[in-house]
């Protein structure tokens, strides 16, 4: 299940972890509270866009692409989060707080590059390797923030879950509990020093198919696995062009203009595939 460990911020660079550790926990001080996130994290992208008097949009639509998690990109002063609503719903939830990252390191002005040019995250920046330092920081984020080390060892706990002779299946009570997916849960966990990583290794040798086989046969986590497709949504852009043209504040050319940019928009993410 490729080089999740070697490939972390965690193992690669233990002092910039404990960085993005302690940012982590600022932050759900600041925007989160102390509660599971899962799939939230849609509005706490929102809650800090507002405290912070940014102009945000997200838009959740299928791009035929399962190896194309999110886009994240800046234009006219309005940032744009795009995530595929075609993925399984745990795999958007950590796209979305990956992307939270780089929004983050935006608009606080720590780095401007990455959304300035454009941020695209595939499957293999979370499932194998960052392509940039900014990628793995982001990935450190995303775990840290939905899966934090004080309700991983509550839930660990509640479930009695033995890190020494921890199996699949408890991975999925706990990829239940925090709607990530299963690299992320046991990434977490070797991170949170729960479990060693030579048992880190063994679990990451099952295979995608065989997780998926125990999600079926026990039904743990099996919500999360679904795509949400049929619930597409473009931010405001199709709430405020329906109101302007209800309430005829539009003309009948702009409109149209308005209209043929949505459209433009949904075709172009069926041409991502």
């Amino acid at each position: 299940m490729g080089n999740v460990l070697e490939e972390s911020l965690y193992k690669k660079q233990a002092k910039r972890f404990e960085k993005i550790a302690d940012g982590s926990r600022e932050f759900s001080g600041a925007y989160c509270g102390s509660s599971i996130l899962g799939v939230s994290i849609f509005g706490i992208v929102e809650n800090y866009a507002r405290k912070k008097e940014i102009a945000l949009e997200i838009l959740r639509y299928p791009f035929k692409d399962e190896e194309l998690w999110a886009v994240t990109f800046v234009k006219k002063g309005t940032i744009f989060l795009c995530v595929n609503s075609e993925l399984a719903i745990c795999k958007q939830i950590f796209a979305v707080a990956h992307e939270l990252y780089h929004i983050r390191c935006f608009v606080e002005g720590i780095d401007t590059d990455t959304l300035r040019t454009g941020s695209v995250l595939e499957s293999k920046v979370v499932d194998e390797a960052a392509m940039t330092q900014e990628d793995l920081e982001a990935n450190a984020f995303a775990g840290l923030l939905l899966m934090p080390d004080g309700l991983m060892r509550e839930q660990v706990a509640l479930y009695g879950i033995d890190g020494m002779n921890i199996k699949v299946d408890d991975i999925l009570t706990l990829m239940e509990s925090f709607a990530l997916p299963y690299k992320a849960v046991v990434l977490r966990l070797f991170e949170g020093q729960i479990i060693k990583e030579m048992k880190a290794d063994e679990l990451l040798k099952n295979d995608t198919a065989y997780v998926q086989q125990r999600v079926e046969l026990t039904g743990k986590a099996k919500q999360w696995q679904m795509s949400s497709v049929g619930t597409e949504y473009f931010g405001s852009l199709l709430d405020n062009l329906e109101f302007n043209s209800e309430n005829k504040l539009l003309t009948e050319s702009r409109e149209e203009a308005d209209r043929r940019f949505l459209e433009e928009i949904r075709a172009g993410f069926y041409q991502k595939g």
